[in-house]
């Protein structure tokens, strides 16, 4: 034992878990958080990351000083551009401290190096496969230009139908009329709202989509048909059939796994890690480059 402890945050557009371990197979405490997207919200963000740091250590009686001789994976949406990555590295008082996307993570705990598709579809969305030593991967931009088939996305295309059904483009249903009313009956008021909403406000719409595809809204069922056919595209530009596996992650991922024609279907396993514990397997490899404590 080295007398070190690995801190293993896995954040997204909706939530942040975190969980302090010693080992893979000795996890301490783990607690969950709010939203981290270091793109869209840099500072909202780092509120939220600071906030679980401090209560997974409370949760596993380990005093928070303790981690000026701990090593950190942080994993969070958004991290994969520009420089925020670096910008949260700096401002993390561990030993050592790696920032990278919760791709990376999530990778890392699924599909390592080993054949597979892997495509995480939550608030928002990326895709990667493995082939015989071969990455491919889609999406990961956010919301304004991907996260295509994503809860947000869903979100987002609700409200531009919602528009449409206004201006007498497309046909109504109770689903549109439900959402229109849930603005005052006020397009402007949808305007409104998506000049300032967050992925995670436009996910909050994905479970009302769902819902009334299952009860067979035909507003509902255009929605969720355009992001199947947008998700198997995806599926099979990576080699979805050649990997032969795949790992269908995240709350909106897995309403899709019924949805899918067969063949893609027949592929769907269950994932055999996460992101968090991605995460503290990179931690492992981290800690064995630092001396004991």
């Amino acid at each position: 034992m080295s007398g070190r402890h690995i801190l293993a945050i896995d954040g997204g557009g909706t939530k942040t878990q975190a969980v302090l371990a010693q080992s893979e197979d000795r996890i301490l405490a783990q607690v969950t958080g709010g939203f981290s997207n270091l793109t869209s919200d840099f500072d909202g963000s780092l509120q939220n990351i600071e906030a679980v740091i401090s209560a997974v250590y409370e949760a596993a009686g380990v005093p928070l000083g303790a981690r000026m001789n701990d090593v950190a994976i942080i994993g969070s949406a958004g991290a994969n551009v520009g420089d925020v990555a670096d910008q949260l590295a700096a401002m993390m008082p561990f030993a050592a401290v790696r920032v990278m996307s919760d791709r990376e993570i999530t990778v890392a705990g699924i599909l390592a190096d080993v054949d597979g598709t892997l495509a995480q579809v939550g608030t928002g969305s990326f895709f990667v496969s493995c082939y015989k030593g071969q990455r491919k991967q889609v999406g990961g931009w956010g919301l304004q230009l991907g996260d295509d088939c994503s809860g947000a996305w869903l979100g987002r295309e609700l409200l531009r139908l919602t528009l449409r059904v206004h201006d007498g483009l497309v046909g109504t249903t109770d689903l549109f009329a439900r959402t229109l009313a849930y603005f005052d009956n006020s397009p402007s008021e949808i305007v409104l709202f998506s000049k300032a909403a967050t992925p995670q406000q436009y996910g909050e719409f994905a479970r009302t989509i769902f819902d009334a595809h299952e009860a067979g809204d035909r507003g509902a069922e255009l929605i969720v048909k355009r992001a199947l056919h947008d998700l198997e595209t995806i599926l099979q530009s990576i080699d979805v059939i050649k990997t032969g596996k795949l790992y269908l992650d995240g709350s909106v991922g897995k309403r899709y796994a019924a949805l899918l024609s067969d063949d893609i279907r027949s592929l769907v396993l269950p994932s055999p890690g996460d992101g968090l514990s991605g995460a503290v397997s990179l931690g492992m490899k981290l800690m064995r480059q630092l001396p004991p404590v």
